[in-house]
């Protein structure tokens, strides 16, 4: 997995949060763009290079429903308000 690989994922959800795409869309376009590279390493260079999210916030993040579907696994709404002080939006908003 090359710098500039991250780096286009990172530029691909740029974009789509630009265009109004929430934490959870922006969750599920980062495994679909990184594909069989998806993991808790890619994970977190592709969103802290995108949007500057600390280590240990995206390490929480890991455990997103959308990624695990284990019965620990955090909420949509707690992913969202999770990244919301980076991406600016909030489930409880």
């Amino acid at each position: 997995m090359s710098n500039e690989f991250i780096q286009q994922a990172a530029n691909t959800l740029r974009t789509a949060h630009r265009q109004g795409s929430g934490a959870t869309e922006l969750g599920t376009l980062a495994k679909d763009t990184l594909g069989p590279a998806f993991g808790p390493v890619s994970f977190v260079a592709v969103f802290s290079s995108a949007f500057g999210i600390p280590i240990d916030v995206l390490q929480r993040a890991l455990a997103w429903q959308g990624f695990n579907p284990i019965t620990n696994a955090i909420s949509d709404e707690e992913f969202t308000d999770l990244l919301a002080k980076w991406l600016g939006e909030s489930a409880s908003e």
